[in-house]
């Protein structure tokens, strides 16, 4: 049987095949997708919020025409929300107060926080054997609309918390 009768066969046979193939549902076809796209928005989760601590945080720092230097171990951003003021760190801890506030308690939580990181900072240091300065230096980006009063209880946090070296943030004039 060797003729076009038996290559139609043939076809007809594979046709059939894939005829029964195809019939059966392919229930699993979308999970390598779904499972794919998860991934992906979970590293993108984890991607955006470690990047960069200036995230979410309302501080329109002043533009001064100045070079840049190396990031401080200790990034505070200080910014009014309504009636508080607002500290992030870069690591997203939130400390309010009153902006009228005169008690230097409302600042406790802040000061307790700082404390705990130059200790951190210290004994990471201390393990590695070396020494280096920008890691207990805070960085503080204040927005424009604050008044000195407003930064006093910053500045006394950091004071408490042995923090004698910090700068300000600015945005830096491109020429």
């Amino acid at each position: 049987m060797n003729g076009p009768h038996a290559r139609n066969q043939s076809w007809v046979e594979a046709l059939l095949g894939l005829k029964e193939r195809l019939q059966e549902p392919i229930l699993w076809f979308p999970f390598p997708a779904l499972i794919a796209f998860g991934l992906v928005i979970i590293l993108r989760g984890h991607l955006l919020t470690g990047l960069n601590p200036r995230l979410g945080a309302r501080v329109d720092v002043i533009q001064y025409d100045a070079k840049n230097l190396p990031d401080g171990g200790i990034w505070l951003g200080v910014f009014q929300d309504g009636k508080q003021v607002l500290v992030v760190t870069s690591d997203r801890r939130r400390f309010t107060w009153p902006i009228d506030s005169q008690n230097m308690k409302d600042v406790e939580p802040l000061v307790t926080y700082l404390k705990n990181r130059v200790k951190k900072e210290a004994y990471s240091t201390a393990i590695k054997l070396e020494s280096n300065l920008t890691r207990t230096t805070a960085v503080l980006a204040v927005d424009q609309k604050l008044k000195y009063i407003h930064l006093r209880p910053v500045i006394y946090a950091l004071a408490e918390a042995r923090i004698a070296k910090y700068g300000f943030e600015t945005r830096v004039l491109k020429h």
